[in-house]
Order: C-alpha cells, then structure tokens, then sequence
C-alpha cells in the first residue's frame, strides 16, 4: 500500500463504506500491517479521522512512553462526512476538477 496519507485515509474510509452492509466490522483489516504503514504513523492518520469527523466509533487508548495513543476499534463506521471525502477524493472527481481547469485556461470556452 502507499504511504501517501491521503490513501491511506482514502483506503480506510472506502473499507468501512464498503463494510457497511458486514454485522462485525473487522478493523484489523486496516491495522498498520495491512496498510504497510508504522503504528505511529497508523495512530495519528486515525487521530486526524476523527478530530475531521469522518469516521466515529474508536476509542483512545493512552500509550505508556510514545507521543501518540492508540485506539480500540468499539463500533468502527464512517461518517456522512467521510462519505463525502471518499466523493470528492474519487479519481473522477479529480478528472472533473482538472478537466474544469484547463477549460479556464483555454481561450473562448
């Protein structure tokens, strides 16, 4: 997986979308191994996801010797807000945008 923190927030909001319809959602499906990440790193994008409200449901966990905390997967899901995100960050939506600003750039459309 990428270590890019924007797909990163991107792979984890598209599996709990995608778990939607799951009775238990397995979050260790998007621990830090399986995003190829580090756990610090895994616990300040999930610090990030919550304090921008896109996912709800983890609880904070203090870390005895670190600068960061973990968190316990209680009800993991996403919120409308993380929905939107996912929208906004499809690789569609980023054609269009794109797409939109070479039309400004182009004289006579």
């Amino acid at each position: 997986m990428a270590n890019d923190t924007k797909d990163i927030i991107v792979a984890i909001l598209k599996y709990l979308e995608d778990s939607l319809d799951e009775e238990r959602i397995d979050f260790n499906k998007v621990n830090p191994e399986a995003l190829g990440i580090s756990a610090p790193k895994h616990s300040r994008i999930l610090s990030m996801m919550i304090e921008e409200g896109y996912i709800d449901g983890l609880r904070k966990i203090p870390t005895l010797g670190t600068t960061y905390s973990g968190y316990k997967a209680l009800e993991p899901r996403i919120t409308l807000k993380g929905i939107d995100y996912l929208e906004a960050n499809k690789p569609t939506a980023k054609v269009y945008t794109i797409l939109k600003e070479i039309k400004e750039w182009i004289p006579g459309y």
